[in-house]
């Protein structure tokens, strides 16, 4: 992996690629791929690339937390 943290050296907007959107996660770069190719997780193919935005992954994993001290988010287009 790198030494210098992805996410605080790309401008917003951009995309990671896999090991960045796994240094965001916490997860390995392997997982994130298989994700991806499963369609379980937010990306975006560029030909025979596939690429992550951080704020997608963001949101993503935070609607995915669970337990007694979480308080429900309002989904997208949701009033």
């Amino acid at each position: 992996m790198r030494g210098v943290p992805v996410v605080s050296t790309t401008i917003p907007g951009s995309l990671l690629d896999a090991d960045g959107a796994a240094e965001l996660l916490n997860v390995p770069a392997s997982w994130v791929l298989a994700e991806a190719r499963a369609d379980r997780i937010p990306h975006v193919r560029l030909g025979r690339y596939v690429r992550f935005d951080a704020d997608d992954l963001r949101e993503w994993a935070q609607e995915r937390r669970r337990g007694p001290n979480v308080t429900p988010r309002a989904r997208r287009g949701s009033p």
